[in-house]
């Protein structure tokens, strides 16, 4: 059984993994529907054993246009500005940014959106000069081609341009003041104030004395409207797990006992993985291969003998 997990299944993923599937941005494979999980259920075996998301970051998308892409809102959805969860709060080190699975993973347990904010000030900082940071991507991919980095973010010229855009796909909101910011998207006013002038308070003392983001990016402060909120959503790959199986994969009832001639690997496999996604990059396409392979070492030892 090697059918890629369920992530096309947006009836099985809200009833094992307790998310609305539209409030995640899916990368995965919308053929994988959990077929042969169900078909495994009905043969007698475990097939909601630890299942959960392989997030991988978080992007800004349109939900009219799928395709819509902005190279400058996807390159600030990159860097650690200040992020607030469906309360209106900071629910994390922004800096996690910098590995994609922590991001994806911070971001699906707040329910799998955030907003980052930021201010005109950034604004018209950001259509002239670039900030000396680095995107995720980059430093990623960089860091992979042992090349240097730039630590260059911007300039985007056509940043006002790009936000009303955004706006017009849904993505962005801006308003004059940030209680107006707060009935946009649908959280606290009181909340979001005070979340807003603590970090303001946290920018001029240069240090995150709350979450202990890197001084190096305690710079840019949310006080000079109109203020900008952009919804990011945790972007998911596919599931993982579901199916227990033992060392040689063959599935298991939930009494521990072999399903004679039943192996499941790759994304429907559990065991690799516990209640989030590890942060070592192509851990789940390792595990494919290498499960398949010893699955089928020993699936074809069974058939040699029945």
């Amino acid at each position: 059984m090697a059918d890629g997990g369920f992530v096309g299944n947006k009836d099985e993923i809200k009833r094992t993994l307790a998310i609305d599937p539209d409030d995640l941005y899916s990368m995965g494979e919308r053929k994988a529907t959990g077929d042969g999980l169900q078909m495994l259920k009905e043969a007698g075996g475990v097939s909601d054993y630890k299942r959960i998301f392989e997030n991988h970051a978080a992007t800004v998308y349109s939900k009219t246009d799928p395709k819509w892409h902005n190279a400058s809102l996807f390159d600030l959805t990159n860097i650690p500005l200040l992020w607030v969860n469906r309360e209106g709060k900071r629910f994390t080190n922004e800096d996690v940014v910098y590995d994609f699975a922590l991001w994806g993973d911070s971001v699906y347990q707040i329910g799998g959106y955030y907003y980052f904010l930021f201010d005109q000030a950034t604004v018209d900082y950001l259509r002239q000069q670039a900030l000396d940071w680095t995107s995720s991507f980059e430093r990623t991919f960089r860091l992979l081609d042992k090349k240097p980095m730039t630590y260059q973010v911007g300039p985007y010229p056509q940043l006002d341009q790009d936000l009303n855009e955004g706006i017009s796909q849904g993505a962005v909101f801006r308003a004059d003041s940030i209680q107006k910011l707060a009935e946009k998207i649908a959280v606290d006013p009181a909340n979001l104030t005070a979340t807003v002038n603590r970090y303001n308070e946290l920018v001029v003392e240069g240090k995150d004395m709350d979450l202990y983001k890197d001084d190096r990016f305690m710079t840019l402060s949310v006080k000079e409207g109109p203020f900008y909120a952009v919804r990011a959503n945790s972007t998911t790959l596919g599931t993982v797990g579901g199916a227990l199986v033992n060392e040689h994969f063959e599935a298991l009832n939930v009494k521990r006992q072999v399903i004679d001639g039943i192996y499941a690997v790759g994304n429907d496999a559990s065991g690799l993985y516990d209640s989030s996604y590890p942060t070592i990059e192509g851990l789940s396409n390792a595990f494919a291969w290498n499960s398949g392979r010893i699955a089928g070492r020993y699936a074809s030892a069974y058939a040699a003998m029945n």
